[in-house]
């Protein structure tokens, strides 16, 4: 039996986690509830970037992804705020057709104009990137896998608001998702340090598994995404926008209550066979999460379900049945990612399960 952390569902081998003698890891223990500014401190808040607005059709701009924490933003922005946003997706061409039809009934139902842009950057990288990767299937090296994926959604945003004339950007991103560090410091020299660590990090994985670079536009797209959040800044100073993620200070992101928005005024569908919201967007990233639960043992929905254990929302014993259901992902879905990204699926596999025999399959 797994032996995790006795509050939450952290595995005794998560990254850099420390377990006491009553056996609650450190997470657990420095758990601090936020104490949420609220609506009317947002309203007072955002009132500047708005003063600037040049836009006479929008009053600000969304990243919206399509996913649950996006799409209940986008709902709470025109519902509650009384904001005209111009919603804003950035299409990576391996987004699900249910995803796809969630956002256009979203945005037909709250009045808002959607802006999809595609591009290709993961769609040209990911077959490289995969079939470099199963050369030496190892965690530290996934997040060369969704590469291409970042240059769309964190530039995209503030391109389409400079356009526009407007001034203020929001974002769906939560608590939850900042737990969520495990994924790039995998990459770190002894997983500790900074950025320094972080580069030394790649550059071993590179020694190591030098098809990881081999490829030139490849490579330049990782160069790329290393240095987008700098790009990003620039762009933000240069025009003065004002970038807001409400969830994080002023609103205490509540699933229940997303999911009644989702389910009773969106009428949101999700994939035959799950039980609640979580998780069915980009392909790649449902990918990856597969491959970090083979390689490693837990991903994202371990450290997501944990915090809401932590914040109150729901019990060990529910988070336990929600575990379950959201890791059943099917081979055959897998499959037909891999095959999608244009790579030998039996062959990938056949590859994995040799290096990983006792890793979950479904």
């Amino acid at each position: 039996m797994e032996i995790t952390c006795k509050k939450c569902l952290l595995p005794v081998n998560y990254l850099n986690i420390k377990i006491d003698d009553d056996g609650v890891c450190q997470h657990c223990r420095e758990f601090t509830e936020t104490n949420y500014l609220g609506t009317e401190r947002l309203l007072k808040d955002i009132q500047p970037a708005l003063d600037m607005n040049k836009s006479e059709k929008y009053d600000c701009v969304v990243g919206f992804s399509g996913g649950r924490d996006s799409t209940y933003l986008l709902w709470y922005i025109v519902r509650i705020l009384k904001l005209r946003p111009l919603a804003v997706f950035s299409d990576d061409l391996f987004i699900p057709d249910i995803a796809i039809r969630n956002m256009k009934t979203t945005c037909k139902i709250l009045n808002v104009e959607l802006r999809s842009i595609k591009h290709d950057n993961l769609k040209k990288c990911i077959p490289h990137h995969l079939n470099a990767w199963i050369k030496r299937p190892v965690p530290e090296s996934l997040i060369f896998i969704n590469v291409g994926e970042r240059i769309g959604y964190e530039t995209l945003v503030e391109k389409e608001a400079i356009k526009e004339g407007i001034h203020l950007i929001f974002g769906g991103r939560t608590p939850i998702q900042s737990e969520e560090k495990y994924k790039t410091e995998l990459m770190l020299i002894n997983n500790k340090g900074g950025r320094l660590s972080w580069i030394i990090g790649y550059a071993k994985q590179v020694l190591i598994n030098p098809l990881l670079a081999s490829n030139r536009f490849c490579l330049k797209t990782q160069y790329r995404e290393f240095m987008v959040s700098r790009w990003k800044e620039q762009l933000i100073r240069k025009h003065n926008l004002t970038i807001i993620h409400p969830f994080y200070k002023y609103i205490h992101w509540v699933e229940s209550e997303l999911e009644k928005v989702l389910f009773n005024e969106l009428h949101w569908e999700i994939p035959k066979g799950a039980k609640n919201s979580s998780r069915f967007g980009c392909e790649i990233d449902t990918l990856r999460q597969f491959l970090f639960y083979r390689t490693l043992g837990y991903n994202d929905t371990h450290v997501d379900l944990s915090y809401l254990i932590r914040d109150g929302q729901i019990s060990r014993q529910v988070a336990l049945e929600k575990l379950e259901n959201s890791l059943a992902i099917s081979e055959e879905y897998i499959r037909y990612i891999l095959t999608k990204a244009k790579i030998n699926a039996e062959i990938f596999l056949e590859k994995l399960d040799k290096k990983y025999p006792t890793g979950v399959r479904t």
